[in-house]
């Protein structure tokens, strides 16, 4: 199935919001996405285009929206890593009913969580868990080295400056070894931002 922009956004938009006011959609409830249509919608059809992925790694599931949108595209091996505090977390097996999935439960810098995600390899890793700085800086330190050549290193929430993610982002388009693919703002909703790089070496 080709999919184009259009289909992607209004899969997004009929799938269900986490909250109308932040992030847009049609209604509150389905998936609970943590994500605005119209920002994950074109990153996602970038990598379609790309030829698509076969592994996933996700930091900060929450209700598990997200993944889900990214089993359906691209029905990957997933791993999924959350400490399970935000309030959406019970709704993820509802959520993510029929997905196939590693779920390791704690912190992402924790040496045994670290351990067991390094053994595999990624062509995703989504990083949508610690906004502030240090946080964000140790999770593309300790999973970056895990994205395979080639490989998608996305990052949400990129411009919300009173965080951390806007920064790392910015040190990220130094590094040689990262190329930039785009920053995917909204035009449709108040803004927070879908950063897209792709690992060249």
């Amino acid at each position: 199935m080709k999919f184009t922009l259009e289909k992607i956004e209004q899969f997004v938009v009929d799938a269900g919001s986490d909250d109308l006011g932040t992030f847009g959609g049609k209604f509150e409830g389905g998936i609970h996405i943590q994500q605005i249509p119209d920002e994950i919608a074109p990153c996602i059809l970038k990598i379609l285009e790309s030829g698509g992925a076969k592994s996933y790694l996700e930091i900060g599931v929450a209700a598990g929206g997200t993944t889900y949108l990214f089993n359906h595209f691209f029905h990957p091996e997933i791993t999924i890593i959350d400490d399970n505090k935000h309030h959406k977390a019970k709704f993820r097996k509802t959520v993510l009913k029929g997905v196939e999935r590693k779920e390791l439960i704690g912190r992402s810098d924790d040496e045994n969580i670290l351990k067991t995600a390094s053994e595999s390899t990624y062509d995703i890793i989504l990083i949508d868990g610690d906004h502030l700085y240090p946080g964000v800086k140790l999770d593309t330190i300790f999973y970056k080295p895990l994205l395979n050549p080639g490989g998608f290193l996305i990052y949400h929430d990129s411009l919300m400056k009173e965080w951390g993610v806007q920064r790392i982002v910015k040190e990220l388009k130094t590094d040689e070894s990262m190329e930039f693919i785009s920053e995917y703002t909204s035009k449709k909703h108040s803004p927070l931002g879908v950063a897209l790089f792709r690992r060249i070496k």
